[in-house]
C-alpha cells in the first residue's frame, strides 16, 4: 500500500481507505485523509494489518547535529529497501523519545535527506561510527528500548582486537589462526613480548584500513629498529623507543601482536577479505578480494598504497573450503559471546609456511572495492534486514 507524510504535522497517513493500518514496530495507527499535504510517499508491503518493514539504521551526530556515518551506504541501503516494499530511516540514539524517533529519509528521486519522525523501526542497523556514542547513555538506553520491544538489532558494537583475540584464543577452531597478541600497558611487558619474538607489530586496539600501525623489530646491538607507512627510524635501545612513543600507545590502547612472515606473490604481501552475512543456513561468504601491498610490506590496505587483486588470482579448493568453515565458527562465535551479527569482514592472512592467519574482524565493513561484492553485500544484507523484521 502506499504510504504518505505530512511535513507539516510530522504524520504518516494512508488516503482513500477504511481499513485499520497500523506503521511501525509499535504499531502506530494511521489516518486516512484525502487532502494531506504529502512530502513524499511509499510503496510498502502490508503484514497482519502492519506497513512496513521501516528499517532504522543507527548513526551519530555531530556538534552541529548533522549525521555522522557511512552516508553512501545508507543511501544504497534505502534504495535496495524501496525495490522490496520498505524504507528506512538513519538517527541517533539521542532521537528516540516517548518512543518515536526523529531522524532522516533519503529520497532518490531527489537525491535529497529529509528530517522525518517515524514510529520505532522494526528493525535497527547498528552503523555508529564513534566509540564514544556507543559508550553513551543514549546509546544504552536506546538498545534496551529495542530489547523491551524484542525488536532486532544488528551488529552491537565495535570489535576490540584485544576483545577478539581472547575470545578467538579460547576458540578450538580459531585459536590456531591468532598470533600471539598483548595488550600495550606496561614498557616492560612490551619489551619481554618483543624480546621473545624479535618482531612485533602494534596496532590501536579500535581501528580499521590499517591506521595507526607500526612495525618494531630487535637488533644485534639492542636497537630498535621502527616502520610505519611514512616513516622509519632507528633507536638505540628499546628505553627510547618507549621514551619517544609511549604517550601514544597509552593513550590511544594498543595492541602488541606477534610478527608474521607472509606469504608473497610477485615479491610483495598479499591478505584476502572476506565479506560474511547471516542467511538461512547460517554464516556464509558474500565475496572474497584479494589486497596486496606495493610501496611497504606492513599493511595491504588500499588507503595505504595496496592494491586490489581478483580471488581467483590465488584460489584454491583448500582455500575455498577453509574460508567456508572461517565464516561459520567466527560468526557463531561473535553472536554467542557478544550479540547477534548480521554481517561482518575478516582480514585474514597465509604465512610464508602456508598456515593460514586471522588478522581481524570488523563489525561494521566499509563498502568493497569490487563492484561485485559490494551489489552482493547490499542485496544480502537487505534481504536479512526484511527477513529479521518478519517481512
Amino acid at each position: 500500500m502506499r504510504l504518505y507524510y505530512d511535513h507539516w504535522h510530522d504524520l504518516w497517513y494512508q488516503r482513500d481507505s477504511k481499513e485499520r493500518i497500523s506503521f511501525g514496530k509499535n504499531k502506530v495507527p494511521l489516518p486516512s485523509f484525502n487532502d494531506g499535504k504529502d512530502l513524499f510517499s511509499f510503496d510498502l508491503n502490508v503484514v497482519n494489518g502492519n506497513v512496513g518493514p521501516l528499517i532504522g539504521i543507527m548513526a551519530s551526530l555531530s556538534k552541529n547535529g548533522a549525521v555522522l556515518g557511512n552516508i553512501p551506504l545508507f543511501k544504497t541501503i534505502q534504495r535496495q529497501a524501496m525495490k522490496n516494499g520498505g524504507v528506512s530511516v538513519v538517527f541517533a540514539p539521542e532521537e528516540i523519545k516517548n518512543e518515536r524517533v526523529s531522524g532522516f529519509i533519503f529520497i532518490p528521486k531527489t537525491e535529497s535527506w529529509y528530517p522525518v519522525i517515524t514510529p520505532l523501526p522494526h528493525v535497527v542497523y547498528n552503523r555508529v561510527p564513534l566509540r564514544k556514542t556507543e559508550e553513551s547513555p543514549a546509546f544504552i538506553q536506546a538498545t534496551r528500548l529495542f530489547e523491551e520491544w524484542k525488536i532486532p538489532f544488528f551488529n552491537p558494537s565495535f570489535i576490540d582486537k584485544s576483545t577478539l583475540y581472547d575470545l578467538g584464543n579460547n576458540h578450538p577452531f580459531l585459536k590456531p589462526l591468532m598470533p600471539e597478541t598483548i595488550v600495550v600497558n606496561e614498557g616492560e611487558i612490551l619489551k619481554d613480548f618483543l624480546q621473545k619474538h624479535k618482531g612485533v607489530y602494534l596496532k590501536p586496539a579500535l581501528s580499521s584500513r590499517g591506521n595507526g600501525i607500526f612495525l618494531i623489530r630487535t637488533q644485534k646491538d639492542d636497537g630498535i629498529e621502527f616502520k610505519s607507512h611514512n616513516q622509519q627510524a632507528t633507536y638505540p635501545s628499546f628505553l627510547h623507543f618507549w621514551r619517544e612513543k609511549s604517550n601514544q600507545l597509552l593513550k590511544r590502547r594498543y595492541i602488541a601482536q606477534m610478527e608474521i612472515t607472509p606469504a608473497k606473490l610477485d615479491g610483495h604481501r598479499f591478505d584476502f577479505r572476506i565479506h560474511a552475512h547471516d542467511s538461512l543456513e547460517g554464516y556464509k561468504i558474500t565475496g572474497i578480494g584479494v589486497r596486496q601491498s606495493q610501496r611497504q610490506n606492513l599493511t595491504t590496505h588500499v588507503p595505504n598504497g595496496g592494491v586490489l587483486l581478483p580471488y581467483e588470482r590465488v584460489q584454491t579448493e583448500e582455500h575455498d573450503q577453509f574460508f567456508v568453515e572461517l565464516v561459520k565458527n567466527v560468526g557463531n562465535m561473535l553472536t554467542k559471546e557478544l550479540g547477534y551479527f548480521g554481517e561482518f569482514s575478516i582480514d585474514a592472512g597465509l604465512t610464508e609456511s602456508g598456515k593460514y592467519v586471522l588478522y581481524e574482524v570488523n563489525s561494521k565493513p566499509m563498502a568493497f572495492d569490487e563492484q561485485k561484492i559490494e551489489a552482493q553485500r547490499i542485496r544480502q544484507m537487505v534481504e536479512l534486514l526484511f527477513r529479521k523484521a518478519n517481512y
